[in-house]
């Protein structure tokens, strides 16, 4: 650094700009935007900092990387707390996310939100965020020290997304962090952190234009999720659920077309799972009762699906014949116990003798004057 730099940097030091500044970047050199004027007495000060800026900008546009970081670490030390110490830090932010030191960019970035949440580049530096969030997801590289290549590590990307959601859960990245942090989860198949991005999407940003894209990746992952015992089937309704919203708030969008198959088969899927629990009930429990009432819950889910008529038959038997049919394992072991229903209980007598049961007979007494009381 020259000795001209060094004067102006020395006086930096002893000479803040106004909180109300803010500046910009025109033919290669600084100013502040007309319509926020400094407040500065004298406006010699506003100089001062406006010529230590572009020594800093034009050390980066010359590749001096070293240079402008330390030129832009003097001016947010010489400004602390105004606008010109937040855009210091952005300035240095975009130095260490063009060397891959993503992690010395978003310490910055974290810094600006919480000692400048009304800085006028605020909207600046959550793209920044964004953009180191994408390029690891992407499998970037991190730089240590700005050369020495680390490991690729695309996972470390959600926590990158979260805080781009942090800085600006109502702005206009919000969305979008939440898509691609679930589209790699999909492609690193990690289904918890798909479906909460996926979630929080649907439930907090309605309007957005990945919901239609949302909606069907969720549907997809619960419907996965489904393929498990008959009675753990909750999933599937949620799937065929997902596929009916995007049906009917999007129906020219081109994934709309396979909703109408996907409910059936999954409706059909949540039906057949009904009647597998009603035939475990009847063949294999003894149990007409719960038989009749999976059998009539998969008439109820899908009545047109070929499960619907197997339940219908199903009915038909157990209201022609109560009792099912034996299998070997009745034969040889006997049928299972059929469940007492609540109208066949029989009321259990009791002795006159209640202490068996916890109670204490006593001989009634006369209440006394307190008692009375």
């Amino acid at each position: 650094m020259n000795l001209l730099s060094k004067t102006f940097y020395s006086a930096a030091l002893l000479l803040a700009a106004s909180a109300s500044a803010e500046f910009i970047r025109q033919d290669g050199h600084w100013q502040v935007k007309a319509g926020t004027p400094p407040e500065i007495t004298p406006a010699e000060r506003m100089t001062v900092v406006l010529i230590a800026m572009d020594i800093a900008s034009s050390a980066n546009d010359s590749g001096e990387q070293s240079a402008a970081l330390k030129s832009w670490g003097l001016v947010a030390e010489a400004n602390r707390g105004n606008p010109a110490e937040a855009l210091a830090m952005l300035e240095q932010a975009r130095i260490y996310t063009q060397q891959g030191r993503f992690e010395m960019a978003t310490e910055l970035i974290d810094a600006i939100y919480a000692r400048h949440s009304s800085f006028s580049k605020f909207q600046d530096a959550v793209q920044l965020q964004f953009e180191i969030a994408n390029r690891i997801g992407s499998g970037e590289r991190l730089y240590l020290g700005g050369w020495f290549p680390w490991f690729k590590d695309p996972a470390s990307a959600f926590t990158y997304w979260q805080k781009t959601l942090r800085l600006a859960p109502n702005g206009p990245l919000a969305d979008q962090s939440l898509i691609k942090s679930a589209r790699l989860a999909i492609e690193l198949e990690i289904a918890s952190k798909a479906e909460e991005a996926l979630e929080r999407l649907v439930s907090d940003y309605p309007s957005s234009k990945f919901l239609p894209e949302a909606l069907e990746a969720l549907a997809k992952i619960r419907a996965h999720e489904s393929m498990g015992a008959d009675w753990d089937q909750a999933s599937t309704i949620e799937a065929a659920d997902h596929w009916r919203t995007l049906a009917d708030q999007f129906p020219n969008d081109k994934r709309t077309k396979q909703a109408p198959e996907q409910i059936h088969l999954l409706r059909d899927r949540a039906a057949r799972a009904r009647l597998n629990l009603a035939q475990f009930y009847w063949l294999k429990h003894n149990n007409p009762e719960a038989a009749k009432l999976m059998a009539n819950a998969c008439l109820s889910l899908a009545p047109e699906s070929p499960a619907a008529k197997d339940a219908e038959a199903l009915l038909a038997e157990i209201q022609k014949n109560p009792t099912p049919p034996k299998t070997i394992a009745d034969r040889l072991l006997g049928t299972y116990p059929r469940p007492r229903m609540a109208n066949d209980a029989t009321p259990t007598t009791l002795s006159s003798d209640l202490d068996s049961l916890g109670f204490k007979k006593e001989a009634p007494r006369t209440a006394t004057e307190n008692e009375r009381r």
